[in-house]
């Protein structure tokens, strides 16, 4: 059964630049840099009938491009966990996830329960990785800030599972459209 999530890419020069700022340290896994992305909705396991069904309904959407602005760095989770850079919640990206929300609905799928926090996951740590390190890139990183880029389509992703991590799949491209400038959503 496929694993399924919707994202927005990260250019892979931004990607790069992002991961260039983390501890080389054991214990702490970097994203690889073609797997950064901005996840909108996680999905989880469905069947190839429900799959196809969310494939139709993403296709409905005609949302305007997203400008995507990184804006500071943190960290999910307790001894270890998750080292991410931030991303503006702008009007575009919220209007985009709820689209999605309600287009995933309307094929079967759960709300989240979650509340929508716009990141880029960087890196995984171990338990064992270094706490001091991990406070000291937090802290460095606060105020980190990329010029923006305008995210042209949003993609259903499928997630196999490795041995070494997740790899990702696109299955499908969907293409937003420019936004107009006397109305930008």
């Amino acid at each position: 059964m496929p694993r399924l999530f919707v994202a927005l890419e990260t250019p892979r020069a931004l990607a790069d630049s992002l991961l260039a700022t983390l501890p080389r340290e054991r214990g702490i896994r970097p994203t690889p840099a073609a797997q950064v992305h901005l996840t909108l909705r996680f999905v989880g396991e469905v069947d190839e009938d429900q799959a196809a069904a969310i494939d139709d309904v993403l296709a409905t959407i005609a949302a305007v491009a997203v400008p995507v602005q990184v804006a500071g760095a943190g960290r999910f989770g307790r001894r270890g966990g998750i080292l991410w850079a931030g991303v503006a919640p702008a009007e575009p990206l919220l209007a985009l996830h709820g689209a999605i929300d309600l287009a995933l609905r309307d094929a079967g799928i759960e709300p989240e329960a979650r509340p929508f926090h716009p990141h880029l996951t960087l890196a995984r740590c171990a338990p064992h990785a270094p706490e001091p390190l991990l406070r000291e890139w937090v802290a460095a990183q606060r105020e980190l800030s990329c010029p923006p880029y305008l995210a042209q389509r949003f993609v259903l992703f499928e997630s196999r599972l490795q041995r070494q991590g997740a790899e990702h799949r696109c299955r499908r491209g969907f293409a937003l459209r420019p936004a107009d400038p006397d109305n930008p959503t």
